[in-house]
């Protein structure tokens, strides 16, 4: 087809027009997608930081109650928390998180400077970003059972609290814990004012009923040392008989001896901290008794009250163990079993950080003490046990440790308020 030299011009021209016309289009185009893909970004972001300050609310909350912590540690862990979660974002966001406790609860705020179009000229300044979450504790009943199994990754593994056929706990005004299972099996029961498992909790007996999955609580005495080096090395001495009806006072210090009380015999233990390199057996009608006390186990040395034993003992009121009745070294996972039913007082903090409390008695056990705490690695009650757990803190000599009972620092669980 011929054209003539006008219509190619007009053709040119109108060639010419459109790409001016495309090209004016493709400007503010162009901007829209920038801007677009930059709100994505700001909104992605403003979301990382909202989680970072949620996350950093829930950790430092439970930071401000483990034993001993305080509000400035508390804030700082918090503040750094926050920030840790969102360093990648440091290259283009100058940001900041400040952490504060009021009546509400535990608060991290946060506050980023991000650049904007045009030099920062829209919007001015830049783009500002800020996020704010406060945590609260979910509860504040006193702790005073907490179960510390080792194994928690190990799906058969039974660790945590279990109470089998009638046995049971009796704890109506505290918070009894596992940091892993708990478990009622038959006409076992756990009564209390709370009561939580980390992971599972299986079983009809739980009154109220058992929370699952809830954070973990930090061991309240994790940094206690509780060895005494080379203390158990030399010779042993031949081993303690309190039998018949013989009484026997026993000083307190290192007892490199094997210790039995049985038929009719007593053993006082003197006031002070009695450390045993061999173990303790009360068996028969023995009985067992000593105030202001405090019996540490070492490596593989155990305690045993059984048959018809009676066994009184209240805690330290003085000292490095003030409020600690029975405790065991960390390298013991041994089982410590009270199978008698004349346990009537042991008023005081119960710690077994790595070994088994087994609790088999035909009837109460700790029921005349003003208070008593358990903290072990496994908690298990048979038979006809009923451990109660007595909550008159203010009513004894015998001071409560920060981190369990009505020192609150137990670590109960959070929530997100905001």
């Amino acid at each position: 087809m011929l054209f003539s030299k006008g219509q190619k011009t007009g053709r040119r021209g109108g060639r010419g027009n459109l790409a001016v016309v495309t090209g004016l289009i493709a400007i503010p185009l162009g901007m829209i997608v920038v801007i677009t893909i930059e709100m994505v970004s700001l909104t992605s972001e403003k979301a990382r930081m909202q989680a970072a300050v949620d996350a950093a609310a829930l950790a430092g909350a439970r930071e401000l109650s483990v034993a001993g912590g305080s509000a400035r540690n508390a804030n700082g862990f918090a503040e750094n928390f926050a920030m840790n979660q969102v360093i990648d974002l440091a290259p283009r966001i100058a940001m900041s998180f400040t952490a504060s406790q009021n009546a509400t609860g535990f608060q991290v705020s946060g506050v980023g400077l991000r650049g904007s179009f045009f030099g920062n000229m829209v919007p001015p300044g830049g783009f500002k970003i800020e996020v704010n979450a406060v945590a609260e504790a979910l509860n504040q009943a006193p702790l005073c059972v907490l179960a510390l199994p080792e194994n928690e990754d190990e799906e058969d593994e039974p660790s945590g609290l279990s109470a089998l056929l009638n046995s049971s706990v009796q704890a109506t005004n505290c918070l009894v814990h596992s940091n892993g299972n708990m478990l009622t099996r038959g006409k076992g029961a756990v009564a209390a004012g709370t009561i939580q498992a980390s992971r599972t909790a299986t079983g009809t007996g739980f009154s109220p009923a058992a929370n699952s999955g809830a954070l973990r609580v930090a061991d309240p005495f994790r940094t206690r040392v509780i060895k005494r080096p080379f203390a158990c090395n030399g010779l042993y001495q031949a081993n303690l008989i309190v039998n018949g009806t013989s009484s026997v006072t026993l000083p307190a210090g290192i007892h490199k001896r094997a210790i039995q009380v049985s038929g009719s015999g007593v053993l006082t233990l003197g006031a002070g901290e009695h450390y045993f390199c061999s173990e303790l057996r009360v068996q028969g009608s023995g009985t067992l008794k000593g105030d202001n006390v405090v019996l540490v186990f070492d490596e593989d040395e155990t305690f045993h009250a059984t048959e018809s034993s009676t066994i009184s003992l209240t805690g330290r009121t003085t000292g490095d163990w003030a409020g600690f009745v029975i405790v065991t070294t960390r390298d013991n996972d041994e089982d410590m079993e009270i199978s008698s039913s004349l346990v009537d007082r042991l008023l005081g903090t119960i710690y077994l950080p790595n070994a088994t409390l087994i609790i088999n008695a035909a009837g109460a056990v700790a029921e005349d003490s003003k208070w008593s705490v358990v903290v072990a690695k496994d908690i298990l009650l048979d038979r006809n046990a009923r451990l109660v757990i007595n909550t008159d803190y203010a009513g004894s000599g015998v001071p409560v440790p920060i981190g369990v009972g009505d020192k609150k620092a137990n670590g109960n669980g959070t929530r997100l308020r905001q």
